[in-house]
């Protein structure tokens, strides 16, 4: 009966884990434009036309040379990996790489 138990409460966390976790997608961009007093990004890519993006609140930028930076580091032409929610339109992550 105990393993019984342990099974469905595993299935249980697994099953509701895909509910508490946010989408979260990966995805290479250029910056099409900066606006540091909304705190926005354009972005353009192969599936994303000209969409803007939300800075979150603690966003993590590191640069191309390894060194953390910061909403003012980012350069409109920038390509960048970004780490966001779609849905949501709002970006958690983004790394530089020129």
């Amino acid at each position: 009966m105990k393993k019984l138990w342990i099974k469905f409460i595993s299935i249980a966390v697994i099953f509701n884990a895909g509910f508490i976790n946010a989408a979260n997608d990966e995805f290479v961009a250029h910056i099409v434009d900066v606006d540091l007093k909304t705190a926005e990004v354009k972005l353009l890519s192969k599936n994303i036309r000209n969409i803007d993006y939300r800075l979150a609140y603690d966003v993590r930028i590191q640069l191309a040379n390894g060194k953390k930076g910061a909403v003012a580091n980012l350069r409109k032409g920038n390509q960048i990996t970004a780490v966001g929610d779609n849905d949501k339109r709002v970006i958690y992550v983004i790394n530089v790489l020129n």
